[in-house]
């Protein structure tokens, strides 16, 4: 007898419909009741009715918001930028999996210093299971797509050039999904979810900045770099805590500024790191003092919400604690000019410290005084912690934290080791911390604020 094998079940990313009738039939039933734009299956009553009997506000374009479906990540990504994310955890997972080869040298992350919680993550039981559901995802983005959600300029936007101005313009009109993220309408997230973040915190890893010192100066393909102040901290989200980038970023900044005098008012912040929910009442007790109080208009309101949060939250949160900054917008019509200014900016930010010291003896590394960069493109954000210049090509390099990825445990098991870092492929494992052209080309607009 010949045994037939089960039929695949496929799953909808947007609505969890399943289906075991092949690929076929699952992109059909996308293009009906997921289509972008409006789909010939569907009447003119379907076009109108609100999805769920919920409401519009009538500026959500109804953005395609997609779960990503690695285990435990629970991060919802606008379409355009699925395959990337989901290389990176590609190789997340594999820096997971070469770290049990080699226990002795890659202890847990519960026991490098500064974290403050345990992973629960086993890369044996969950990579095989990962990878397949990698793959099934990267088939299905074969699909005819259209990544124009990433070409709208960023929420918020002031209608200058490039500008240096102190604060970003607001327009005070209600956002919707493609600003604010899946739970834009959301009054009040789970309390399972309140749960989670008040007994965990997040994920956060000190000594990074110079491990990424040391497999920069072994790295053959780099030609020199800059990095922030060794003390600034990699912080990543909970396991199933969703998106919450925005936040984990301002506690990046937050990180250096409780362990520096060099910031006037950083005192404010007191001597840890804010939590989600104490930055929530910063942002609303800066609408109530009338400090870009036009945000609480966009938002209608953040406090104990998963509605995302970008640089006119964190621009409030730091005028009202009085600790100057500057926040650019850096935009360019064609998106290879708009990552080139990016590129010069930062750049430039980091060669500003004339008191930068050489970290190693080849001399291609040099880190500086200077607070890491809180970073923001459509959908996302992340905090730059330093700059990198390639031999090939002279191509440039943003180094960042994101919190959408925890340090691999090769990574952390090099923390406090020095010079005695050794690594047989520097490249592989500074990857998951460079953003290059493969993925700026695919905005042309930029926030950065320092």
């Amino acid at each position: 007898m010949t045994d037939t094998a089960e039929p695949l079940t496929m799953e909808c990313p947007f609505c969890g419909w399943k289906s075991k009738e092949g690929e076929y039939q699952m992109l059909l039933h996308m293009e009906t009741l997921h289509a972008e734009g409006e789909s010939p299956f569907l009447t003119e009553q379907d076009r109108t009715s609100p999805p769920n009997g919920t409401g519009s506000t009538g500026n959500d374009d109804d953005p395609e918001y997609v779960e990503c479906p690695v285990d435990g990540c629970g991060e919802f990504l606008l379409l355009s930028q699925v395959e990337y994310h989901l290389e990176l955890h590609t190789e997340e997972t594999h820096a997971q999996d070469l770290s049990v080869s080699e226990p002795t040298s890659s202890p847990s992350l519960s026991t490098v210093p500064g974290s403050s919680s345990k992973s629960s993550h086993n890369p044996s039981e969950t990579s095989t299971r990962q990878s397949k559901a990698i793959s099934a995802w990267k088939r299905l983005l074969k699909m005819p797509s259209s990544s124009s959600h990433s070409h709208h300029i960023l929420r918020r936007r002031n209608d200058s050039k490039s500008s240096s101005t102190s604060e970003i313009k607001t327009r005070g009109t209600r956002l919707g999904r493609k600003h604010l993220g899946r739970y834009a309408h959301e009054d009040r997230m789970p309390d399972w979810l309140a749960d989670l973040l008040r007994k965990k915190g997040q994920v956060q890893t000190a000594g990074i900045v110079p491990v990424l010192a040391q497999l920069l100066e072994l790295c053959p393909s780099t030609d020199y770099a800059y990095l922030c102040h060794p003390c600034v901290y990699h912080i990543s989200k909970l396991k199933r805590e969703g998106g919450f980038c925005g936040y984990r970023n301002i506690q990046m900044l937050s990180s250096y500024l409780i362990q520096t005098t060099a910031i006037p008012n950083a005192h404010k912040l007191g001597s840890s790191i804010p939590t989600i929910f104490q930055i929530q009442d910063y942002i609303e007790t800066a609408w109530d003092n009338n400090i870009s109080v036009s945000g609480r208009a966009e938002t209608g309101g953040i406090r104990n919400t998963r509605k995302y949060i970008g640089t006119p939250e964190a621009v409030a949160m730091f005028r009202l604690l009085q600790i100057p900054f500057n926040a650019q917008s850096l935009k360019h019509k064609e998106q290879a000019k708009a990552e080139e200014l990016l590129m010069k900016t930062v750049e430039e930010y980091f060669k500003g410290d004339k008191g930068a010291v050489e970290s190693g003896e080849g001399g291609k590394v040099k880190l500086t005084g200077l607070p890491p960069l809180y970073f923001q493109h459509l959908g996302h954000s992340m905090t730059i912690v330093g700059f990198e210049r390639l031999r090939e090509g002279n191509k440039g390099m943003l180094l960042v934290f994101d919190p959408h990825f925890k340090d691999s445990y090769v990574v952390t098991g090099m923390i406090g080791r020095g010079t005695e870092v050794v690594h047989p492929f520097p490249d592989h494992a500074l990857k998951g911390y460079r953003r290059g052209s493969k993925y700026l080309r695919e905005y042309k607009e930029f926030e950065v604020l320092r």
